[in-house]
């Protein structure tokens, strides 16, 4: 049933129609009913003539084709009955002497009672009649529209009000839609095109008319209805970790929807998906005693149901993802020397590369080790790797590849690496290819070799020997073995060379000659030679022993300053059996020193020195004292020339002794090397530890000997050698007094290389200049 005007006027209009006799008129004036406001009146009034008499009346209703009673009545008596529709509704409202008016109640009036009504008086002679035309004024009426309307957040929301509204009278309608107590629209279409969560609430549409009833002021006819916009969206995922760090075999447990705002509507299902794969339909993500397999990222899913008005049913979704970062302790997956694992043989001098290679999480501190020795190390590495340029054979052993990320405990792997070398010296042993004995006596000969695979050995001689020459060996090491060889009761036939040959059995063999001498003085020591790093009240000095003649050795250090002219004894030290270097102090800035070393044993001392000079750092203390004015200038004058005569005295005396024991033969040479003493002098330190003091010393120079048998010769340096011939003792504190010129220095660089055997009797080009 459509909906009517807040008010209606009905405007009745009447004709006139007389009887042919003229004796009844009927008339009417409007009436103006509003529905709930006003009611509607019909008017009806006659006249008759002098003499005739109303007797009835009748209100009809005209529908269609059909006549309808609404009202029946009589004047006489004064009676009005409602009839039909107006039954129990109409009211009469006439006095029944002129009018016959009937009213409906403004309660009752709806558009329904428009239309056409007939006012019938009937008198004695004739009948009146006459018709009304009656129109209702409604208000426009708004059915239909839904009270609830549903739309997604981010779509477009269209209602049309006129698509629910029945027009009123008069049709004409003006449409209004208000929210939040504003007009928002001036039409009929209420249109929000991507409307949001906070745009929805109750939009009230408006539809009215103006409506003019007949003798009444001008009002408006409104509808109203309105409609609650439900604007549904996704729940939302905010605050989830990017990131989650566990351990393996922990337990991993991460509940989303404590991240998760509900949508609308607040139902929210839960799915949790891995690698494509839903591993949890729930808010919770549980996997316990996790592995490093299941590491990666998780996807959260949260959604709702969204069924807008008028459209298909949809999910509302929102996601989240966290990156799972299973941290586990190291393990060392590969670690090969030249991609090679577990035991690794390679020649010497081959270029080796180590590499190790580590699974972990996080990232590990790689070191690789031979033995204890760290090699290279790694820091946050997957991966380390080291190179060997040139394998040597001491680098064989047992290497190994450490790992830790402070995950769990430190892990390793171990390869063995074998390197091949050929037979040569062991060089980190004292060797001794020199011994000495007494007739009778005994020796104890032992030779240290380095090679792999370890080799045998043979002791021969050239000369027949009643001596047996089986030897022995012992292994020092995986690459070291000592081949040994005791002689007892020695007689003057087993004196001499014998031959030690080393033989690896795999096409790598060396022989080496160890000489055997009879007891005697010590070697003088070589290499004797400044180091020039001279403080003011220091030097250093070095030097390499000679054969201690088969006994333990001592040297005696001693200086000699131009200030004093004496030799004064510094020091005594023991043989150490390698280059031995000292700190001399207690010096004088900026003097000149000559300092000589001799040699000395148990059984005789050396009887030969070696020299060198030297000169501490400043100026000379005499050097101001020199240059101050001093009134007793002819003092000082006579005392110095009286000085200068003696020094040039004594000193040619010493001179003239010197040049007759030593510096005749050499004195060319001598000079020749003192006056190029800055530019010879070669600073190269000896890399030798050999007590044997024997044929590993492969000096290039000539070499001076006294008093030795030709199978003691060896060779030396270019230090010049002094004989101690002790003839006086003034000798002893004074030899060097009055010399003008500077004693004889030499430096020369001396290469000892344990791989090679120069032999027992090795001479230089000076062999024989004693």
């Amino acid at each position: 049933m459509a909906s009517f005007p807040s008010a209606a006027t009905i405007l009745l209009s009447v004709s006139l129609m007389k009887d042919v006799e003229g004796t009844v008129t009927v008339s009417t004036s409007g009436g103006t009913g509003i529905p709930n406001q006003q009611a509607l009146t019909l008017r009806c009034s006659y006249t008759v003539t002098p003499g005739d008499v109303v007797t009835s009346f009748a209100w009809r209703r005209l529908e269609g084709n059909t006549v309808v009673n609404i009202v029946s009545g009589s004047v006489t008596p004064q009676k009005a009955v409602f009839l039909d529709s107006w039954q129990n509704k109409g009211v009469f409202v006439g006095d029944y002497t002129s009018s016959l008016d009937i009213q409906l109640p403004a309660s009752h009036v709806t558009s329904n009672y428009a239309g056409t009504y007939n006012c019938q008086v009937s008198g004695l002679s004739n009948t009146g009649q006459v018709d009304a035309s009656a129109s209702v004024l409604a208000s426009p009426f708004i059915s239909g529209l839904p009270s609830i309307y549903t739309v997604i957040e981010s779509s477009r929301l269209r209602i049309d009000c006129s698509t629910y509204t029945t027009p009123g009278n008069p049709p004409t309608t003006r449409y209004t839609w208000t929210y939040g107590g504003s007009t928002f629209s001036t039409g009929a279409v209420l249109d929000r095109s991507s409307i949001s969560r906070s745009q929805g609430g109750n939009y009230t549409c408006t539809a009215s008319n103006t409506l003019t009833p007949s003798g009444g002021s001008q009002q408006q006819g409104t509808a109203t209805a309105q409609v609650n916009v439900n604007v549904q969206y996704a729940p939302s995922i905010s605050g989830l970790p990017s990131a989650q760090t566990v351990t393996e075999f922990s337990n991993l447990r991460i509940d989303c929807s404590t991240y998760t705002t509900p949508g609308n509507p607040p139902t929210t299902r839960y799915t949790w998906t891995y690698g494509g794969s839903t591993v949890s339909t729930g808010a919770v993500l549980d996997r316990s005693r996790i592995s490093r397999s299941q590491g990666g990222n998780y996807t959260c899913t949260a959604s709702n149901t969204l069924t807008p008005s008028g459209g298909s049913q949809q999910q509302g979704t929102a996601t989240a993802q966290v990156n799972v970062n299973v941290q586990y302790p190291a393990t060392v997956s590969m670690f090969t020397a030249n991609s090679l694992g577990g035991s690794v043989t390679v020649n010497e001098s081959d270029q080796v590369t180590l590499r190790c290679h580590v699974d972990s999480n996080p990232r590990s501190v790689i070191r690789l080790l031979n033995g204890t020795e760290e090699l290279t190390r790694a820091d946050n590495s997957l991966t380390a790797e080291y190179r060997l340029e040139s394998a040597d054979c001491r680098q064989r052993g047992n290497y190994s590849c450490t790992a830790i990320n402070y995950i769990g405990a430190p892990v390793s792997q171990r390869l063995e690496l074998l390197v091949k070398c050929f037979p040569r010296l062991d060089e980190t042993v004292a060797q001794q290819l020199k011994y000495a004995s007494r007739l009778g006596g005994k020796v104890n000969v032992s030779v240290s070799v380095l090679a792999y695979p370890l080799p045998t050995f043979t002791w021969s001689r050239t000369t027949s020997t009643s001596k047996d020459l089986t030897g022995s060996s012992s292994p020092v090491s995986d690459i070291s073995v000592t081949a040994r060889l005791h002689l007892t009761n020695l007689q003057q036939q087993d004196f001499g060379d014998y031959r030690l040959t080393v033989d690896d059995g795999v096409g790598g063999s060396v022989a080496y000659t160890v000489s055997i001498v009879s007891e005697g003085p010590p070697q003088m020591p070589t290499q004797f030679r400044d180091l020039d790093n001279a403080t003011t009240s220091s030097v250093w000095l070095s030097w390499l022993p000679g054969f201690n003649g088969g006994h333990p050795q001592t040297f005696l250090l001693e200086h000699l300053t131009f200030a004093t002219r004496l030799w004064t004894v510094y020091k005594t030290y023991a043989d150490t059996g390698k280059m031995m270097v000292v700190e001399v102090t207690g010096l004088t800035p900026g003097d000149i020193y000559i300092f000589r070393l001799h040699a000395r044993n148990d059984y005789v001392d050396s009887n030969r020195y070696v020299l060198v000079e030297t000169r501490t750092a400043g100026d000379p203390p005499n050097q101001q004292k020199l240059e101050t004015p001093c009134s007793c200038t002819g003092l000082i004058a006579g005392s110095t020339v009286g000085g200068m005569l003696l020094t040039l005295l004594i000193g040619g005396i010493v001179l003239m002794v010197l040049y007759r024991k030593v510096y005749k033969p050499r004195l060319g040479h001598i000079m020749k090397e003192t006056a190029s003493r800055k530019s010879t002098r070669n600073h190269e330190t000896a890399e030798m530890d050999n007590r044997g003091y024997s044929s590993l010393d492969q000096i290039n120079g000539p070499a001076q000997y006294s008093n030795m048998e030709e199978s003691e010769k060896q060779q030396y340096s270019q230090l010049k050698i002094y004989e101690n011939t002790k003839v006086d003792a003034a000798a002893e504190t004074s030899t060097y007094e009055g010399i003008a010129e500077t004693p004889p220095v030499t430096y020369e660089s001396i290469r000892v290389s344990p791989y090679q055997n120069t032999g027992a009797h090795s001479q230089g080009p000076d062999n024989g200049n004693k």
